[in-house]
C-alpha cells in the first residue's frame, strides 16, 4: 500500500473514531473534502437534520445537502430564492470563524466549523429543545418587554438595540435605534417586523443607484436566521449598519445594531491610498525595469556580433507568434496582453550571455572549433545567471524572470537534443520555445561575415522540418500562419 493510500484509511479511521465519540455525547458530525463533498457524518448528524436520513451520502456536494435543508426550513415565499441561499450558505461554511446560533425544525442548534490541514472542513452540531409551548411566568414583565431601569440604561446607549420575539416581530426598541432608523418612535416600531422598519427607512430615497445598494431581502433573512454571526447593512446616507444578535431567555432575541460608516469610510479611503502607493510603487518598479534593461541591452550589444536590427527584429518575431497562438487558442493562460508585453521587452536579453564569451570566440569570423563550440554553448547558462543576479532579493521581478527563462532556454530542442540542459516540450518555458524559432528564422535570413543569408522560402521550408523536433508544433503552426508577416518585419529592419 503507498503511503498516500496508507495516510487517507488513517485519516478515515479517526474521522470515524471522533464521529463515534461525538455520538456518545449527542453531538452531530459531519466531515467535508476540498471540494465541498460529504465525507462522513456521524448518527447524531441525522438526528439533529432528519431530512438528510436514507439521502445523504459519500461523495455528495455540500450543495445538495443544503438544497435538503433549505427545502425543510424555508417558507413558500422565500423558496423561489433557494438558489441565493444556498451560495450564502456554502460562503458561510468556508469563512466561518465563530460558532453561531439558529432554529431548526424544533431545536435549537449551535454549530462551530474547523478547517483541518488536508483541506476538508469538519462542522459540528449541538442542539437542544426549543420550549416555546411551555407557558411564561413573567408577571410583572407581561405588561413590558424591558423594566424601566433596564430601559433606561439602554436609551443612554449610542448604539441602537431591539428585543424580538420568536416570531421575528419587535417587542421594544432604544432611542438610538429609532433615530437610526428614522422611525417616528418606539411605539411605531412596536409589533412590527425588522424588514418594515428597514423598508421604511429607504421609501425616501430617490437616488436608483443609492437604491441599488440596499441588502435584499434574502439576504436580510439569511442573516437574521443564525444569531451570533456579525453581519452589515446598508442604509441611505451612505452609512452601514453592523447587526450582532444574542439569544436570550424564553426565546425572545436581543439585536444589537451598531454604525461603522465611519470605520468604512476609513476603511475604503485606506484602501484607496493602499491602491495609489502601489502604483507609485508598481510605476517606480517599472522605471526601473526598463532602466536597467536599456543598459543590460546596451551591454549585450557592445559584446554581440549581431546588430542592432537583430533585436528590434526578433521582438516583433515573438510578439507576432504570441498573438497568433493567442488567436488560434493556444496556452491561453500564458499569453494575457501583460504575458505578451512582457516577451516583448524582455526578448533582447536573449543572448546576454554572450557577454561571458572570450572574443576569440564570439567575434571569430569563421566556423568554430569543436572545443570553441563546447565554450559558446555555455552562454545560456551565463545569459540565465547574470538576469538572477540583477532581480532584487525582495521584488521578485516577473519581467526579469521571464528574459531569465527565454536567455536560458531559447537554444533547448521540443525533442530534448538542445542545450544547456536537454530539456523537453513543456519542460522548456513558452517564451523560450517562441524566441527558440524566431532566432533561429532570424538568423537563417541575415547575412554575416561567417555566412550567406537564406531566402525566405528556404527559412520557411528548414523550420516546417523541424517542427516537432527543433521547435513547439503549436509555435510552428502559428509561425506558418504569420510567413508573410516575417518576410515584412524582415524587409522593414534590415540590416
Amino acid at each position: 500500500m503507498s503511503k498516500s493510500a496508507l495516510a487517507l484509511r488513517v485519516n478515515r479511521q479517526l474521522i470515524r473514531a471522533i464521529g463515534d465519540t461525538l455520538d456518545g455525547v449527542k453531538t452531530a458530525m459531519c466531515v467535508f473534502d476540498d471540494q465541498d463533498r460529504t465525507v462522513f457524518w456521524n448518527r447524531s448528524f441525522l438526528n439533529v437534520f432528519p431530512e438528510h436520513v436514507g439521502k445523504v451520502f459519500e461523495g455528495e456536494p455540500y450543495r445538495d445537502n443544503l438544497r435538503r435543508f433549505y427545502l425543510a426550513r424555508l417558507s413558500p415565499a422565500d423558496l423561489p430564492n433557494i438558489e441565493q441561499f444556498i451560495k450564502m450558505g456554502i460562503d458561510r461554511h468556508h469563512s466561518q470563524m465563530r460558532p453561531y446560533s439558529f432554529d431548526h425544525r424544533d431545536q435549537r442548534v449551535h454549530v462551530s466549523s474547523l478547517p483541518l490541514p488536508n483541506g476538508q472542513r469538519l462542522r459540528v452540531w449541538n442542539s437542544e429543545r426549543l420550549a416555546r409551548s411551555e407557558p411564561l411566568v413573567i408577571a410583572p414583565q407581561s405588561k413590558a418587554a424591558v423594566s424601566d431601569e433596564t430601559a433606561e440604561l439602554l436609551d443612554r446607549l449610542p448604539d441602537g438595540v431591539m428585543l424580538c420575539d420568536h416570531d421575528g416581530m419587535l417587542k421594544w426598541v432604544n432611542q438610538a435605534f429609532v433615530e437610526m432608523y428614522g422611525c417616528q418612535d418606539k411605539q411605531a416600531c412596536l409589533n412590527r417586523s425588522f424588514f418594515y422598519v428597514y423598508d421604511q427607512a429607504w421609501l425616501k430615497e430617490q437616488n436608483v443607484e443609492t437604491q441599488a445598494t440596499k441588502t435584499t431581502r434574502v439576504d436580510l433573512t439569511e442573516q437574521l436566521n443564525f444569531s451570533g454571526t456579525p453581519f452589515d447593512i446598508t442604509l441611505p446616507g451612505q452609512r452601514t449598519v453592523r447587526i450582532i444578535t444574542q439569544k436570550v431567555v424564553h426565546q425572545d432575541t436581543v439585536y444589537t445594531h451598531v454604525d461603522v460608516s465611519e470605520l468604512e469610510l476609513q476603511k475604503s479611503l485606506l484602501l484607496q491610498t493602499q491602491a495609489q502607493l502601489l502604483e507609485l510603487a508598481n510605476q517606480r518598479t517599472l522605471y526601473l525595469e526598463e532602466q536597467m534593461l536599456s543598459t543590460l541591452n546596451a551591454i549585450a550589444l557592445a559584446r554581440d556580433n549581431e546588430t542592432g536590427q537583430h533585436i528590434l527584429r526578433t521582438q516583433r518575431y515573438v510578439k507576432t507568434i504570441a498573438l497568433r497562438l493567442r488567436a488560434m487558442g493556444h496556452y491561453l493562460d500564458e499569453l494575457s496582453d501583460t504575458d505578451i508585453d512582457t516577451m516583448f521587452k524582455a526578448a533582447p536579453l536573449h543572448d546576454i550571455g554572450k557577454v561571458g564569451i572570450p572574443d576569440n570566440i564570439l567575434l571569430k569570423p569563421g566556423r568554430l572549433t569543436e572545443d570553441e563550440w563546447l565554450v559558446m554553448k555555455t552562454h545560456p547558462i551565463i545569459g540565465e545567471n547574470t538576469l538572477a543576479a540583477t532581480k532584487h532579493e525582495k521584488e521578485h521581478s516577473h519581467l526579469l524572470t521571464v528574459a531569465q527563462n527565454i536567455a536560458g532556454g531559447h537554444h533547448e530542442y521540443w525533442n530534448g537534443e538542445g542545450y544547456p540542459r536537454g530539456l523537453r516540450g513543456l519542460q522548456i518555458p513558452l517564451e523560450a520555445r517562441i524566441m527558440a524559432l524566431a532566432d533561429v528564422y532570424d538568423a537563417l535570413v541575415s547575412e554575416r561575415v561567417y555566412k550567406k543569408h537564406w531566402t525566405h522560402e528556404r527559412a520557411v521550408q528548414f523550420i516546417t522540418e523541424k517542427k516537432e523536433i527543433q521547435f513547439d508544433p503549436l509555435v510552428v503552426d502559428a509561425f506558418l500562419c504569420e510567413t508573410n508577416a516575417f518576410y515584412e518585419i524582415a524587409e522593414a529592419f534590415k540590416d
